[in-house]
C-alpha cells in the first residue's frame, strides 16, 4: 500500500496532482480509520498509464473514457484524431516559421518599412510566398516543354519517326509555352517604386517589356513615371480592381 506521499514520489508527480485524479475519478484511494488516503499496486499502475496518456496529449475527459473502455476501442478512435490533431499543430507551425523567415527576409530588404507590424506586411509575405509557387510551378511546366519538343525532335532525325509525332510535339510545346505565358501574366500585377501605385497593365506592354528576375520596365498609370517596377502576385478575385493600360 502507498501513502499519497509515497505515490507521488513514485510517479514523480505532486499530492496536489494525484489528489485531484482522485476527485475526477481516475484514482480510487482507500481510505483508512483516520481517513487518510491508501493506494495499491493497480493504482500505482493507473496512475503511470494516466502519466503516459497526458504525454501523448490527451485530456483528462479522454483519458476518463480510456479507462473506463474494456475494449480498447475509445482509445484506438482517440489516437486517430490526435494524430490529426497533432499533424494539423505541425503544418501551423510550420507555417508560421515560413511566414517568420518570410517577415525576417522582408524586413531586411525593406528597413525604412514601418516599425509597426499590420495585416499589411503578412499579406506581402503571403503574396511573395505565392509568387514563388508560381514560379516554381511554371519553371516544371517549362522543363517539360523542353523534354517535349527535343524529345520529339530527336525521335524524328535518330529514329526517322513519322513526321506527324514531330508535328505533334512541337504543338504541345506551342500550346504549353502559351498556357505558362498567360498564366504567369494573369497572376502577376506591379507596384510602380515612385508612388507605390499597384497596377497591370495590357498583355503586349507587359509581353515586350524589358524585365528583371523581380521587375519589369513598364509605365504607372497613376504617375505616368517609366520605371523597373516591382512584380508581385496578383489574385485573381480579389476585392479592389486594377486598372489597364
Amino acid at each position: 500500500m502507498y501513502t499519497t506521499g509515497q505515490l507521488a514520489q513514485k510517479c514523480n508527480v505532486s499530492i496536489r496532482t494525484i489528489q485531484y485524479y482522485d476527485r475526477r475519478g481516475l484514482l480510487h484511494a482507500k481510505r483508512t480509520e483516520n481517513g487518510l488516503r491508501h493506494y495499491n499496486d493497480q493504482d500505482l499502475k493507473q496512475l503511470q498509464e494516466i502519466l503516459i496518456y497526458k504525454q501523448l496529449g490527451f485530456n483528462l475527459k479522454d483519458i476518463q473514457q480510456i479507462i473506463n473502455d474494456t475494449d480498447n476501442n475509445t482509445l484506438k478512435s482517440l489516437i486517430v484524431n490526435q494524430r490529426r490533431k497533432i499533424k494539423q499543430e505541425i503544418k501551423d507551425a510550420s507555417e508560421q516559421l515560413a511566414s517568420l523567415s518570410q517577415l525576417e527576409t522582408f524586413l531586411n530588404k525593406h528597413s525604412d518599412f514601418p516599425g509597426n507590424i499590420s495585416q499589411s506586411i503578412f499579406d506581402k509575405i503571403k503574396k511573395t510566398k505565392k509568387l514563388k509557387q508560381l514560379r516554381i510551378k511554371l519553371l516544371l511546366i517549362g522543363i517539360s516543354i523542353d523534354f517535349i519538343l527535343w524529345g520529339s525532335v530527336l525521335y524524328f532525325l535518330f529514329y526517322q519517326g513519322n513526321l506527324i509525332w514531330l508535328l505533334l510535339g512541337i504543338l504541345i510545346t506551342v500550346a504549353l509555352t502559351w498556357y505558362i505565358t498567360i498564366n504567369y501574366y494573369h497572376h502577376t500585377c506591379y507596384i510602380c517604386p515612385h508612388c507605390s501605385h499597384q497596377f497591370k497593365v495590357s498583355f503586349s506592354n507587359w509581353l515586350f517589356a524589358r524585365h528583371t528576375p523581380n521587375t519589369r520596365y513598364l509605365t504607372c498609370n497613376k504617375c505616368h513615371q517609366k520605371n523597373y517596377c516591382i512584380e508581385e502576385y496578383y489574385y485573381l478575385k480579389c476585392q479592389f480592381k486594377l486598372e489597364k493600360r
